[in-house]
């Protein structure tokens, strides 16, 4: 026993050289020793070098460590510069709450997270139809439409699509939780709404432009009732089919045939528009014949009244050269119109003499007067 504790063992504290015992061998701290870096002299040539920056006296390392913090707060406030592009508005918000908007350039505001700017385009049309889930700058513009009940309780097929922009940043972002499905909403009830007072014929031909107007009209006065910030610029009537390929046939044979219509009716409209204003002349050209000649009778009565008193006047002077002077007028007046022959009634043997008056008073000219 008394030589195992001497021998010190592994538990003991035996007397040999302390260096050769492995349990109390100390290690090596050299820098570059074989048993590796001394980690003791590495942390506390850290401890030195951190230091530095804070000197007992106050000076040195202290003026360094305030110019770290000025070029951080430096470039903090450096964070609020913001470019707003030529097609672009900015709504800038304070602690979430917006406060003001920027027009395009360069502009600033206080640092994040104090105040932040939302940018967004506000000159881009933005297109969206009653078939696709998504707005879309291009104007996808297929697909089908949906259902309406139209205003003589018909069903068609209707597809539309709205144009519009953002005219007012602030309440297009904050006045309405989903401006997006809002003006969809509304685009839709607006457009159902309408076709619901209109007949078929009318939305399928000629009133499709009209319509056009007054769902812009509605639609612009309903978005500007909810406040949304937008302008639309255009609500159109892109496609207006019967609901199934079953009736199609006979609503393009009803179609036809009232476009015939409206050409029959075209034609007899020009017909009349023709034939009514020449008769309306002819009546007028009549109706004036009538009264000239009118005038004209009532000219001659008058003036053969008047002759006739002149004559009366005359006859009561003289009668007997006023009745000679009649009959030998009225005997002209006959004698005018009929062909006469004078027969000397003295001379009757051999050729019958007479004088043709007639033919003397016919007879043509000589071609030398007629050339003169």
């Amino acid at each position: 026993m008394s030589s195992k504790d001497d021998e010190g063992g592994p538990w003991g504290h035996g007397g040999g050289d302390d260096e050769d015992n492995i349990w109390t061998k100390r290690p090596n701290r050299k820098r570059g020793g074989e048993d590796g870096p001394d980690l003791e002299n590495l942390f506390k040539q850290s401890q030195d070098k951190f230091k530095k920056f804070f000197p007992k006296d106050g000076k040195g390392g202290g003026r360094t460590l305030w110019y770290v913090a000025g070029g951080i707060f430096f470039l903090w406030l450096l964070t609020g510069i913001y470019t707003v592009q030529q097609d672009e508005q900015a709504a800038v918000l304070r602690f979430g709450k917006w406060v003001r908007t920027t027009d395009p350039g360069l502009n600033y505001h206080l640092p994040t997270p104090i105040e932040t700017a939302l940018i967004r385009n506000v000159t881009a049309i933005n297109i969206f139809t009653n078939t696709n889930e998504t707005n879309t700058s291009g104007g996808n513009l297929s697909g089908e439409g949906a259902l309406m009940l139209t205003g003589d309780e018909n069903i068609a097929n209707v597809q539309f699509a709205v144009n519009w922009r953002i005219s007012n940043l602030g309440n297009y972002l904050f006045n309405v939780k989903s401006p997006d499905t809002t003006i969809r909403a509304a685009a839709d009830s607006i457009v159902r709404a309408v076709i619901a007072q209109t007949p078929i014929a009318q939305i399928l031909s000629e009133g499709r432009s009209k319509i056009n107007v007054h769902l812009r009209e509605m639609l612009q006065k309903l978005v500007d009732e909810y406040k949304l910030g937008i302008e639309i610029s255009q609500v159109e009537l892109l496609k207006v089919t019967p609901p199934t390929s079953k009736v199609i046939d006979a609503y393009l044979d009803v179609q036809s045939a009232k476009a015939d219509m409206e050409r029959k009716r075209n034609e007899a409209e020009y017909y009349r528009n023709s034939i009514v204003p020449v008769a309306r002349g002819q009546a007028k050209k009549i109706i004036q014949d009538a009264e000239a000649y009118k005038g004209k009778v009532m000219a001659d009565i008058d003036g053969e009244t008047s002759r006739f008193k002149l004559v009366f006047d005359q006859y009561k002077a003289a009668p007997e050269v006023t009745k000679n002077r009649i009959y030998l007028d009225t005997m002209q007046a006959i004698l005018e119109q009929t062909q006469k022959l004078i027969v000397d009634g003295s001379k009757s043997q051999g050729v019958l003499p007479y004088l043709p008056l007639p033919e003397l008073k016919n007879k043509p000219a000589k071609p030398e007067e007629v050339a003169q």
